[in-house]
């Protein structure tokens, strides 16, 4: 249930920081509102996670996946540009996330 909870943390977090990109510095308050709202409720899913999977698990899977999920997203959706270094930086942050998630728990 745990990564469960994580997962809906990570969506609610890149969803929430994509609706602020929206909100054009909280001049449309309907997505600015929203983006804090899903920022809660990402902190709220991510608090009952780390009841069942490691913290520093669970917050590095949290951070770098959200990382580059919303880098993605940026690029997709408000064309915002992400050098090849960028890329290359994302990758590896996907890479860490894996070997903390497996060496982790040693």
């Amino acid at each position: 249930m745990g990564y469960l909870f994580l997962v809906i943390a990570i969506a609610a977090c890149v969803i929430g920081s994509s609706f602020l990109t929206a909100s054009d510095g909280m001049k449309h308050k309907g997505y600015a509102v929203s983006g804090v709202a899903l920022f809660v409720l990402s902190y709220a899913l991510l608090s009952r996670s780390i009841l069942t999977i490691n913290i520093s698990i669970a917050y590095a899977v949290f951070c770098g996946v959200g990382i580059v999920l919303s880098g993605l997203i940026s690029a997709i959706i408000f064309h915002q540009k992400i050098t090849k270094i960028g890329i290359a930086c994302m990758i590896l942050i996907l890479v860490a996330c894996v070997y903390v998630h497996i060496f982790g728990t040693m």
